[in-house]
């Protein structure tokens, strides 16, 4: 089932089974509207209460949302004030405004967009600023790496949680004290097929929610740890099913993960943290977009990116890899973004 499949049942309802709704924000395109019945609401809260008590945290509690710009109107004012959260965007000329407030404000934890949350942990470190009380740093919409991890649970001295969702569902998969990311929701069914994930709401009566594709690829195994939910945990969450594999040649391609491995261990190495995305419009050739020149300087990063991706991917020697390197925070998106873009125009076979 796919999100346009949802979209085509909810637009031939002529009836509302539920009293509550919930839209996606349309990052593959379109929005996608939800229906829950009260029920179904208290379930998805009760999945969250229980990921975030097992972190020594409640609902309720005083959270910064680091989100996009909080709706200016009388009823998001309300709801944020009855959550006991207030929305920060570190983004655009005020962004250093709005990281001092978010520190003044003392959260008991942040929740947000990873890249926005690392947009908001190199100003605290930039700034000088101590942030204190916060409990825990949730990261979630975007994939995070290790070092990026690191950087930001070192500017809020506070551990970061990964979280892993969809509006349809709230949370599927949450990350546990020692690390795992555990599918944690017991109404939920999660399969993949063909490394593309498949959920299936097995108590959901106001809409029809059987195998659906989130657009998602991931991998999934089985942990020892006993720590959170179930024993079945996400072990590598790769993002989005369109944009996964980079391309040599028409018929040669490599997993996209690659990009994030190489940059994370850079990031690891010169003790940098950096936002990035790549976008492939050649084979053989990818434009890497970072937000901040590397401390080394960008030719440094290109001959090393270079280096580590023939030895990961074993190219021969006649393979050339053209990369082009654009810095400047101006270049990256300041919402929900995926680290690579397949631009490329296939050749078709005649």
């Amino acid at each position: 089932m796919s999100k346009a499949d949802l979209r085509a049942m909810s637009a031939a309802s002529s009836t509302v089974a539920s009293g509550f709704s919930r839209h996606t924000a349309g990052t593959t395109g379109e929005p996608t509207h939800i229906s829950l019945t009260r029920t179904e609401l208290a379930q998805m809260l009760a999945v969250r209460a229980y990921c975030y008590n097992k972190h020594g945290l409640k609902l309720g509690q005083r959270e910064a949302r680091v989100w996009g710009r909080a709706a200016n109107t009388l009823t998001a004012k309300i709801r944020d004030f009855l959550l006991n959260r207030r929305v920060f965007y570190p983004a655009e000329s005020d962004a250093e405004d709005a990281v001092e407030k978010l520190v003044k404000w003392h959260p008991e934890y942040l929740y947000g967009y990873t890249s926005l949350i690392l947009e908001a942990a190199q100003i605290v470190k930039k700034k000088g600023l101590k942030p204190s009380g916060v409990k825990a740093v949730i990261c979630t919409a975007e994939s995070i790496l290790p070092s990026q991890k690191k950087y930001i649970s070192n500017a809020f001295n506070a551990p970061v949680l990964e979280e892993y969702g969809s509006t349809e569902f709230d949370i599927i998969a949450f990350e546990c004290k020692s690390g795992h990311l555990h599918l944690v929701n017991p109404w939920l069914w999660v399969e993949t097929r063909n490394g593309e994930a498949l959920i299936s709401d097995v108590s959901r009566a106001s809409q029809s929610l059987i195998r659906y594709g989130l657009g998602d690829s991931f991998i999934m195994s089985v942990s020892e740890c006993r720590s959170l939910g179930s024993q079945w945990v996400i072990k590598e969450l790769h993002g989005r099913t369109m944009n996964q594999f980079a391309y040599l040649n028409p018929a040669e391609k490599f997993h996209a993960v690659v990009f994030a491995r190489a940059v994370d261990a850079y990031m690891s190495l010169f003790g940098d943290c950096f936002r990035f995305m790549v976008r492939q419009t050649n084979y053989c050739g990818f434009d890497f977009y970072l937000s901040e020149t590397p401390s080394q300087g960008s030719e440094h990063f290109k001959a090393w990116l270079g280096l580590e991706l023939r030895k990961k991917l074993a190219l021969d020697d006649d393979v050339e890899l053209e990369f082009n390197i654009f810095t400047g925070d101006q270049l990256m998106k300041k919402s929900k973004y995926t680290y690579f873009l397949q631009d490329l125009i296939f050749e078709r076979s005649v």
